[in-house]
Order: C-alpha cells, then structure tokens, then sequence
C-alpha cells in the first residue's frame, strides 16, 4: 500500500520538505518525541498565527500582515532573512517566548487533495521528532494512539484559526486598513538590518471605518486581535535587543 504523498511541483507548507499521508501500515513503528524541540523553526523568520492566538503573541513578537494578495497574520521572529532569534542552538525555544502554535503542529498538516476532493492527515516523515526509538507511538495494534489523535485534533484547531486570521486580513485590507511598510534598523554597535514585505494597520485610518462594520467585527470577535496587532508594534525593541551585536568589549 502506497502513501499518499503531495505531487511535485506543489508549493509545501512552512518547514515541510515533503509530505506523506499518515497510515499505520507504512508507520505503524513511528514514535512522536516532543523533546527533540524546535530545531525545525530555527531559520523562520517569521511564522502564520491563527486568530486564537494573536492577543498571546502581542505579548512577545511584532505582529505584521504578510504583503501580496493574501494579507496572512504573522508572528516576526527575527530581523533577518533566514533568522529565528527565539530559538536556541539545541533547538530549545528561547524560556520567555511564546512557541506559535504552527511551531508546536509541525510535523503534521491537513492536506486538500483538489482531484479527489478529499482532505487527509500528512507528515513529514524526515522529522527529527519522528524517532523508532523514542517518544510517544502513532498506532497500537493498527490505530491511531492518543498521541496521534490528540496532534491531528490541534492541526485540525489551528487550520480553522489560521483560516479565521485570514479572514480578518482580508477585511483588513477591503476596508483600505493596511499600508505597506519596511523596517530599517541600524545598531548602535554596528550593523544594520532591513525588514520589508510586510503591511501594518494605521491606526488612524480606524476612523474611516463605518458604525456598521465595526460593530460587524465586534460580533465576529476581530477587535480584540486588531488592538493586539496595533498593541504588538511594542515587540520591535525586543528583536531588536536580541538582534544587536555583542558590546565591545574595553581593553
């Protein structure tokens, strides 16, 4: 029995390099690890954050919309390309960071088969966290295990709030909200990075926002995360605090 597996050619999701379906037949001896940690997001600039989340993320990481034509919510995690500055050498994530829930899904995705019309449960079988020796087992007996259940129930969660998030940044960007924007930083101790591609919400353009609307989106609950967003904007020092090189030090 054969696996099914993305075509090529087919764009894969953040941090996968390819995806298999999930069947005990073909990984039946699998085990999850969880602490083999975050090795997977170490060069993840920036990560999608579902609408459940947003107001946690405020807390620790700039919030910006993703440019193009699908204005995606992301969590930025660093200030260069191909730089994650919340996760450690041994792929431990930073203590005083909140872990985005699309980090802690990985390494299982739901997958749309356009041809059949069908959605199933795929992996990355190379993951570290996939181990014959260690951790959590998939299948007992050729079913699902609680592990398994309980990781395709959170994938299943963070698709439905990645989508709502989408939602919200497409009326975002209907209501002429979101402005494009880019970040020049140059450190005090030399150095200096460029952050472009992303859009942010202008707050006073709040104002032009109809009566009707907004209160359309209090009933929808995307006030709450519109505010974190503006509230996020704090996150930068941090980044770049963590960004900055070392001190000289004096002779």
């Amino acid at each position: 029995m054969s696996d099914p597996m993305v075509p090529a050619g087919t764009v894969l999701p953040l941090f996968f390099k390819r995806v298999v379906g999930v069947n005990a037949e073909l990984h039946g001896g699998l085990r999850l690890d969880r602490n083999t940690g975050y090795g997977h997001a170490a060069t993840a600039q920036s990560v999608p954050i579902g609408l459940g989340e947003i107001e946690a993320v405020s807390q620790h990481y700039p919030i910006l919309f993703a440019s193009g034509p699908h204005p995606t919510a992301v969590a930025l995690l660093g200030l260069r390309e191909g730089e994650n500055l919340f996760v450690l050498p041994d792929g431990r994530w930073r203590g005083d960071g909140y872990v985005p829930a699309y980090v802690r899904g990985f390494p299982f995705v739901f997958v749309e088969d356009q041809g059949n019309r069908t959605t199933y449960v795929g992996m990355e079988p190379d993951a570290p966290c996939l181990r014959l020796d260690s951790g959590a087992p998939l299948f007992e007996d050729g079913k699902p295990t609680a592990a398994l259940n309980e990781s395709v129930a959170f994938c299943s969660a963070l698709r439905d709030n990645l989508n709502a998030a989408a939602a919200l940044g497409r009326a975002l960007e209907a209501e002429g909200l979101l402005e494009e924007e880019e970040a020049k930083i140059t450190f005090t101790h030399g150095g200096a990075s460029h952050v472009r591609g992303f859009k942010i919400v202008r707050p006073e353009r709040l104002e032009r926002v109809s009566d009707e609307t907004f209160l359309d989106w209090r009933r929808r609950g995307w006030l709450g995360p519109l505010y974190a967003h503006l509230y996020s904007m704090a996150r930068w020092a941090r980044l770049v605090e963590l960004a900055a090189p070392p001190v000289p030090q004096a002779n």
